[in-house]
């Protein structure tokens, strides 16, 4: 599997989170994933840009 591309394990262990928070998460749209053949995958890139926009939000002092 390449590097940028997350399966739900590592997805969840980049985030640093469970993988049943994570399936929540990505059931309620909190973040981005697609689900091919069945399972859920993520893009490394797409995330660290998540993160990045959450961060620069919470430094302006803005509810996220």
């Amino acid at each position: 599997m390449p590097d940028d591309i997350l399966d739900i394990r590592n997805a969840a262990k980049f985030l640093q989170i469970k993988e049943r928070t994570l399936y929540r998460l990505v059931g309620e749209g909190e973040i981005p994933g697609i689900k091919v053949g069945g399972q859920w995958r993520f893009s490394k890139k797409c995330l660290e840009e998540m993160f990045s926009k959450t961060a620069a939000q919470a430094s302006e002092g803005k509810t996220v």
